[in-house]
Parts: C-alpha cells; structure tokens; sequence
C-alpha cells in the first residue's frame, strides 16, 4: 500500500496558486489566519490546506470587505463549526448503533 505525502509549496508557488501578490499572502500571515513552516519567507512552506483558507480568506476579504483580523476570527470559527459537526455526525453514528442494538 502506497501512503500519500502531504505535498508542500513555497512561498513563491502559494502565491502562484492563489494568484495573489506576495504582500496579501505577507498579510495574510502576519494576522495568523495560515501559518507556514519556517524561519522567512525564503524558508517557509505551506500544505495544500493553507492555500484553500488563503482562497477562502481573500473571498471573504474581497467580497464582504472584511478586514483581515475579522477574516481570522471568522475563519476560526468556521473550522470550530465544522470540528463541532464532525463530532456531532460521530455521535448520532454512534447512537444509532446503540438504538439498533436494542
């Protein structure tokens, strides 16, 4: 069985791959809304998960003119969102299998 690799991107492909200026990616970091790997920009690396909330973030900036602090805040709660509906959907399973059992 072949386990996939996590594919990583620099700092110039993230920008490539969002098609977004180097200083919005800059920004978008600095408020911590993604957070590569690294020391400096020459260093850092980025998942395939960072550049859809980057996507996401600039979405949400451009298209409700949100400001990037506000981008953070509602991007944490979105991922608090989902966690807490990945949980909910693991309970009904789980109750479900116990109701069945009865």
């Amino acid at each position: 069985m072949q386990t996939s690799q996590p594919q990583y991107f620099s700092f110039e492909e993230i920008c490539c791959a969002t098609e977004l200026p180097s200083r919005t990616i800059i920004e978008i970091i600095d408020h911590g809304i993604i957070e590569p790997e690294g020391a400096s920009p020459d260093d850092w690396s980025f998942n395939i998960h960072m550049i859809t909330v980057t996507k996401k973030a600039c979405r949400l900036h451009n298209d409700l003119d949100i400001d990037w602090a506000g981008i953070a805040l509602a991007i944490s709660l979105l991922d608090e969102l989902e966690q807490l509906r990945q949980e909910n959907r693991e309970l009904h399973r789980r109750l479900q299998r116990f109701m069945d059992g009865e």
